[in-house]
């Protein structure tokens, strides 16, 4: 019976350390996995606002191409092309123009004109977060990822 006894001790024994054992790896694998998880969300974060503020560029050069073409119309069509008093800078049927050929999702503001009143010199579009500037001369873009910090309204 001793040696019964003994054997059962045993057991009983190295079950318990078996399944002390298991918890403990699965514990350290999980802390393993969000230790690994926690580290790499602030990359996968940048990497998607990194894409996000691609295609705001994407778009704000489309939104480029329709501007010209609009200003292109406008112009042999002898209308007026810019409006500061109507949205987006522009006369309202450009406006419209602008939006039906772009098929951009953000707004636009024409900032400045050459003389002739039909060349955009410089703009600004917003999509979500990101802002876009565009400037002719020189030729080049400018995305800003916008984050409010302070917010107020009629209430505060």
């Amino acid at each position: 019976m001793g040696i019964m006894f003994s054997e059962q001790q045993t057991n009983t024994s190295y079950i318990k350390k078996s399944k002390s054992n298991r918890i403990t790896r699965f514990l350290t694998v999980v802390v393993l996995a969000l230790a690994v998880l926690v580290a790499a969300v602030p990359g996968i974060l940048a990497v998607m606002r990194r894409a996000d503020a691609q295609v705001a560029l994407g778009n704000a050069k489309s939104l480029r191409i329709a501007l010209q073409v609009a200003s292109t119309e406008a112009y042999g069509a002898g209308r007026p092309f810019g409006d500061v008093t109507a949205r987006g800078g522009v006369a309202g049927e450009v406006w419209q123009a602008v939006l039906m050929d772009s098929k951009v999702p953000g707004d636009f503001w024409v900032l400045q004109t050459d003389e002739s009143g039909y060349d955009v010199v410089r703009f600004v579009y917003q999509e979500g977060d990101f802002t876009v500037s565009y400037c002719k001369e020189p030729l080049a873009y400018e995305v800003y990822y916008r984050q409010a910090y302070i917010q107020t309204s009629a209430s505060s």
